[in-house]
């Protein structure tokens, strides 16, 4: 049903959360029961009406990973289209230091951290590879 919301009145917003730790960044390999099930991707979701972007991305990685941030800046919006799946979002990226044990649940049946190199040759979820790509452009490591 919200999907359908989301195809009918067009855009939504949404947040992406680059988890660094070590030069590697977590990645949550999302449940069957999802949409792009048994995918890895960043963790995050969508922004509730009337909750700020930053602090929409510090519940998304609680209630995904059972991790607190510690700190986080604001990177850059990302336009993502995914034509395929009707999803049309602008995705406000943050990157995160956090502290904590990870936990799954519903939403993630799995996760771990990955080198930039091992990102590189990986199949992810909805075009997050893409927003990966910008965030490494960004820390000029090209």
């Amino acid at each position: 049903m919200i999907r359908f919301l989301v195809w009918l009145f067009g855009i939504q917003s949404a947040v992406a959360c680059i988890v660094v730790k070590e030069d590697k960044i977590l990645l949550t390999k999302r449940s069957s029961l999802l949409i792009e099930g048994n995918k890895w991707c960043l963790p995050g979701g969508g922004i509730k009406k009337w909750e700020k972007s930053v602090d929409a991305a510090r519940r998304e990685l609680r209630e995904e990973t059972g991790l607190t941030v510690k700190k986080i800046k604001f990177l850059f919006v990302h336009e993502e289209l995914v034509r395929r799946l009707k999803i049309h979002a602008n995705v406000f990226v943050f990157e995160i230091r956090s502290s904590g044990k990870i936990k799954t649940n519903f939403e993630v049946c799995d996760y771990g951290w990955f080198s930039r190199e091992r990102i590189e040759k990986m199949s992810l979820a909805f075009n997050h590879k893409d927003i990966l790509e910008k965030y490494f452009k960004g820390k000029g490591k090209r």
